[in-house]
């Protein structure tokens, strides 16, 4: 282990998806990455105000870990996470009044949210799922479950988005700095030592 230590300056302890400034290491550069891929999960889920009960928002770590002389960074989501990424497209239908009968007209037809989702309700979303959500909203639990169910669940591409925003663009272009920089001064120090 203590080869490994030598080659990416990694501690387990030390890192925690904090960004460090100015790494030294590979185990620094990788952190920065995997730090700028939490802060973006996290900006953007509360930016799309997927936070009820924070289930979503409390999910989202990715620490990076040795195994052998492996480094890897597995990002952990609420299993439920692409539902809300790519939403979930409704039954669609044609709509009623309370009273039972159909609407015609131009609003007849339930407008679906995410026609090109490759998630679809065959019969919507249990009450049991969504009961604390629409009382926290004043709102009827088998009304919003219907509603849901024919409409889906409009998509928010917050995880799509800190994607191409953490692994292509400026951050990834400074996340190969880095890698070059380190990488760079491990190998000198290196060469300086053998030639001592």
């Amino acid at each position: 282990m203590s080869d490994q230590l030598d080659i990416f300056g990694f501690d387990v302890n030390q890192l925690e998806e904090v960004k460090i400034d100015n790494p030294s290491t590979l185990a620094e550069v990788f952190n920065n990455i995997a730090a700028d891929m939490v802060f973006c999960l996290k900006q953007s889920v509360q930016k799309e105000k997927l936070t009820y009960k924070g289930g979503l928002l409390e999910s989202i770590k990715m620490p990076v870990k040795m195994f052998g002389f492996r480094m890897v960074a597995t990002l952990f989501l609420a299993d439920y996470y692409d539902y809300l990424n790519k939403g979930v497209k409704g039954i669609g239908g044609t709509r009623k009044t309370e009273n039972g009968k159909y609407i015609t007209g131009p609003m007849k037809a339930w407008e679906i949210k995410a026609p090109e989702s490759p998630y679809q309700f065959k019969k919507g979303p249990s009450v049991s799922h969504i009961r604390q959500w629409a009382k926290s909203k004043g709102l009827n639990e088998y009304a919003v479950r219907t509603s849901i169910a024919h409409k889906g669940i409009r998509p928010r591409y917050f995880f799509d988005n800190c994607m191409k925003e953490t692994f292509y663009g400026e951050t990834f272009n400074r996340f190969k700095t880095d890698i070059r920089v380190v990488s760079g001064e491990r190998i000198a120090k290196g060469l300086k030592e053998i030639l001592e």
